[in-house]
């Protein structure tokens, strides 16, 4: 693309209006959203944008993803109730992927507690309670998650257009349901399963890790369902597998990740690029709101 001066990277200090005209805008704007609610400069360059104004006068441009589908996943609770119709909607076809519960009051044996915001750096600050007393420690607006012990292991699922892909990372190590005595720890999501990671929370005997990935199948049906109720086609996908049940859970979905350990991601990106221009050629093209489908 670079080579035919096909990419051009947008100015957002500038109107998009005088940058244009684009065929396909591929963008990761969920930070510049979050902190336009309190600061004035991201404001402002969410104003330059002008995607809904732009879209609204060339309507063929594609957007990778929609706004609207990336703002509902800015909220942890928006999130999660889409996890939880999804669970409806799989139930039958693939009983074995349930949600986590969420609630304000709800407190399992141990909870993990997360913002209500999904991104910016505070949302990867995250805390483990054991005990009622434990709730002091939090401060709202945030989420409670029940905690389940799965073998300090981590499936994350990265999707491009048709196209999934899953990579293993450290995760928090399993804890026993006897440990209410124990204070609230805080930890941080990114320093915890990084490729990279080496903490003592991911650290786990041989005899309770539990290493078997996910079902392929589960997580086709998983990312099928996802594309269709999200609209979008850049997105993760948190999973874990309990050591005691087996049983595949959903604890996160991620707008545009780092993709890190997919080799193939810039070639697979391209392609659903050139299917997504290849259907709009032939005026069956999907709209800026239905990019994801």
């Amino acid at each position: 693309c670079r080579k035919q001066s096909l990419l051009l990277q947008i100015d957002l200090t500038r109107p998009l209006v005088h940058q244009g005209p684009f065929d396909v805008i591929v963008h990761k704007l969920s930070d510049v959203i979050v902190e336009a609610e309190q600061d004035s400069q991201s404001q402002q360059l969410l104003a330059n944008f002008q995607v809904r104004s732009y879209v609204s006068a060339h309507p063929a441009t594609v957007l990778l993803d929609p706004l609207p589908a990336m703002t509902r996943l800015l909220d942890r609770f928006a999130s999660y109730r889409i996890m939880s119709e999804l669970r409806e909607s799989l139930r039958g076809e693939c009983d074995r992927i349930p949600t986590n519960t969420f609630s304000f009051l709800f407190f399992p044996p141990h909870a993990v507690c997360k913002t209500r915001v999904a991104h910016g750096s505070l949302s990867h600050e995250m805390s483990l309670i054991f005990s009622g007393g434990g709730l002091e420690d939090i401060r709202p607006p945030c989420v409670l998650q029940s905690f389940v012990n799965h073998g300090a292991v981590l499936h994350k699922v990265f999707v491009v257009g048709d196209r999934h892909f899953c990579v293993e990372r450290p995760s928090l190590k399993n804890f026993p349901s006897g440990a209410c005595d124990r204070k609230t720890i805080f930890f941080n999501s990114h320093e915890v399963s990084k490729p990279e990671s080496n903490s003592d929370l991911t650290a786990v005997s041989n005899h309770t890790a539990s290493r078997a990935p996910p079902s392929s199948e589960a997580v086709a049906a998983l990312v099928g369902e996802l594309r269709v109720q999200l609209g979008m086609a850049l997105f993760g996908v948190d999973l874990i597998i309990s050591i005691h049940t087996h049983t595949l859970t959903v604890i996160d979905i991620n707008i545009f990740p780092g993709y890190e350990g997919v080799p193939q991601f810039f070639s697979s990106l391209l392609s659903h690029i050139e299917s997504v221009l290849d259907q709009r050629q032939a005026g069956g093209g999907p709209s800026a709101a239905t990019t994801g489908l």
